[in-house]
């Protein structure tokens, strides 16, 4: 499902080269504290970085279908698998842009973000949606960009939140696509989270992060990481910008994607068990609502959280209608709601309509929800780790 991976993602989430964060490649370089890295990171000496990320997504889903029939570049698949992804970014003005790319041998689905402005390119069917970004797409946006995805356990607001049951360590160094880069270790000591350490590499000379590997709890094997191949401390303008070409189809979305004033979009308990919590969120319709019915009968356009689910998986239908309700169908009926699990999200679908998505385990989860009143979900402090 497209949700769990975009709150760890968030939805949403990432990538590896071949001999990993290993100390085999391992330069030497000046000693640096661990506050001074965290320093580092927090402002880096270049706003622009592009380059090709190796995205690399192990959490225990199935294997998504291919959507559509002519098998061409499909967002969704990143959830599962190993993949390609052009990033480019540029923070050097007073607005964020961004460009996130998904090619395949004969089609690429880009995201473009010029500040709140969001456009969606699907090349294999020329379609070119416009919207403007929302915490969803947002959180899409930072899934596969390793500089963006540390933000989640190393931006000061995460720290601030963990500091008590986290030990952050800089005693090793690697290289990443040539890169010489500091190692910063991130390990939770908290009871009934899903995380056991994330390693950061973060280039040396310029305090951007290169790569980001998450390990879940009593696992050698990162469930996601992300790491660049090649990479550019420079962005060309007129790749960030998105005109759509002569002939394709313009699709103007009414609203965002995810309204957050039918899907308010909250978080609850703190540190590293924290959640985020979506409202208005009926699995049961999204998933009807998605799509056409055996290829001919249109069904009402999707809104809400189905919308982007219809929009990324560009033609949706019976295959991800099938596969979300396979996904429900594994899902374990409890007290407060419909729980699944993976090797590191959990989720909590409840009768009120609300969906909760953690780094957690299943039974810390549960008693999360259980101990938030429907009315009473606050804004956390860190929404982007949990």
């Amino acid at each position: 499902m497209l949700v769990p991976l975009v709150a760890a993602a968030a939805v949403v989430a990432a990538a590896a080269v071949s001999h990993g964060l290993g100390a085999s490649d391992s330069p030497r370089l000046p000693g640096i504290s661990t506050l001074s890295l965290l320093k580092k990171m927090g402002k880096p000496q270049t706003p622009t970085v592009s380059g090709t990320v190796r995205l690399t997504v192990d959490v225990g889903l199935p294997k998504l279908p291919k959507l559509g029939g002519d098998g061409g570049a499909d967002p969704l698949r990143l959830l599962s698998g190993v993949h390609f992804v052009r990033v480019a970014t540029d923070n050097s003005g007073p607005e964020a842009r961004e460009r996130i790319g998904v090619q395949d041998t004969l089609s690429e689905y880009d995201l473009y973000r010029d500040g709140s402005d969001l456009w969606a390119w699907d090349s294999s069917h020329q379609t070119a949606r416009h919207s403007t970004v929302n915490a969803l797409t947002a959180a899409l946006l930072s899934f596969a960009s390793p500089s963006e995805l540390a933000k989640t356990f190393t931006g000061p607001s995460a720290v601030q939140t963990l500091l008590f049951d986290t030990e952050y360590s800089a005693r090793q160094t690697t290289r990443v696509a040539g890169r010489d880069c500091y190692v910063l270790l991130v390990t939770p000591h908290s009871d009934g989270t899903t995380v056991g350490s994330v390693q950061v590499a973060v280039d040396a000379a310029t305090g951007v992060p290169l790569s980001v590997a998450i390990y879940p709890t009593g696992s050698s094997s990162p469930a996601i990481r992300a790491e660049f191949e090649t990479v550019s401390f420079a962005s060309d303008s007129s790749e960030l910008r998105f005109t759509p070409p002569p002939g394709a189809k313009v699709v103007e979305e009414a609203a965002p994607v995810l309204d957050t004033t039918v899907n308010p979009v909250r978080g609850a308990g703190k540190g590293w068990t924290a959640a985020v919590a979506i409202g208005g969120f009926d699995p049961t319709t999204l998933i009807a609502g998605l799509g056409t019915a055996n290829g001919t009968a249109q069904q009402p356009a999707p809104e809400g959280a189905a919308a982007v689910l219809a929009a990324l998986a560009g033609t949706p239908g019976t295959p991800l209608q099938s596969y979300l309700r396979m996904m429900m169908a594994a899902g374990e009926k409890t007290p407060v709601g419909l729980v699944w699990s993976s090797r590191l999200v959990s989720l909590v679908f409840t009768p009120d309509q609300r969906l909760f998505i953690a780094f957690a385990t299943p039974e810390s989860l549960e008693a999360t929800v259980a101990a938030t009143p429907s009315k009473s979900v606050s804004i956390p402090e860190v929404g982007s780790h949990s």
